[in-house]
């Protein structure tokens, strides 16, 4: 049996308010040079005596994404090949969403972090799984992850899109995304 057991998927759409771009927005020479590199992954890790419950965190992430999305659109976009440019592009459009996982382990989230060795197969199973190796490819994707007592954020990006460091990936991780909980350091 695996570590951790995915109990359903969906999408997190781009809201109907969001300003969209009205052509592709091809990727500059430095960031082309990523596309070969396609997975960039991301695990914040949550505990803490007043976890809110499971389904608030879900409801935060959610909705926080969606605003991000409002202002980041082409997070949920596409990673194209333009062929009568050969360029590299992200395509987004009102009906692009970003896929939403949600998991669930019995694993102690202390192996996933304060023990000397860390439990890797399951580290490897909290970030969503996403064939980014192929254009037309998502640019982004995330796994919630309840853990008892805790929980786990996982974040698949296009390194070509972001690489964790980006305006749009800290407006995110920055935001209300589980109001009172204090992230593991």
């Amino acid at each position: 049996m695996s570590p951790v057991r995915v109990i359903h998927a969906s999408c997190v759409n781009v809201p109907a308010t969001a300003t969209l771009p009205r052509e592709p927005i091809k990727l500059t020479a430095m960031e082309a040079l990523w596309v070969v590199i396609p997975v960039l992954q991301h695990v914040l890790l949550y505990e803490g005596a007043d976890m809110p419950p499971f389904e608030d965190i879900l409801q935060s992430l959610r909705s926080s994404l969606a605003v991000t999305l409002g202002s980041f659109a082409p997070l949920a976009g596409k990673l194209v090949h333009l062929k009568d440019t050969r360029d590299v592009a992200i395509s987004c459009s009102a009906s692009d969403s970003v896929k939403f996982v949600v998991a669930e382990s019995d694993t102690c989230v202390r192996r996933l972090a304060r023990d000397e060795e860390h439990d890797l197969p399951v580290l490897e199973q909290v970030v969503p799984d996403v064939d980014m190796s192929e254009l037309p490819t998502a640019v982004l994707a995330v796994q919630a992850t309840r853990f008892e007592g805790s929980a786990a954020v996982g974040v698949t990006v296009h390194h070509a899109v972001m690489d964790g460091g980006g305006r749009c990936g800290r407006s995110w991780r920055r935001g209300q995304l589980l109001a009172g909980v204090r992230r593991r350091r």
